[in-house]
């Protein structure tokens, strides 16, 4: 095979790529900024995290309650927890949840959406447009 002809093949692919998938964006997973009060933390820059991640306060609050083995509640700007938290226990928890409910599994871009059908839950990607459902971890 010619190099040039190769070359010119590989153009020819890279051009047929949607434009939002060839841009390559660095996304990065939101750390956690807390405040300990007596037995309980808050964490401060809540609607940062979730504005980052692109999701529900209340879908995400669930299930990082859930998986924190916690009750809490939003107040506010802030998420507030009962008990105490290290930051690591928390980022890992973001962690968990963003590549579970965020990122997608095929392009590894966060630009996905929560779609309900019946009991289950799918991330559908807009950026290469996979859909896949979410098991949870």
């Amino acid at each position: 095979m010619d190099l040039n002809n190769y070359e010119k093949l590989l153009d020819k692919a890279y051009e047929k790529i949607p434009e939002n998938v060839r841009q390559s964006s660095r996304f990065e997973i939101p750390k956690v900024e807390t405040r300990i009060e007596s037995r309980n933390t808050f964490i401060t820059n809540f609607n940062k995290i979730i504005s980052t991640l692109n999701r529900d306060k209340n879908h995400f609050k669930g299930i990082f309650l859930k998986k924190a083995g916690t009750m809490g509640e939003i107040r506010g700007q802030q998420l507030f927890l009962k008990g105490q938290y290290k930051d690591q226990v928390l980022n890992k928890l973001i962690e968990n949840y963003t590549k579970t409910y965020v990122l997608c599994n095929i392009c590894n871009k966060p630009d996905t959406q929560i779609q309900r059908e019946g009991k289950k839950l799918y991330l559908k990607c807009t950026a290469c447009g996979a859909r896949e459902e979410i098991k949870e971890k």
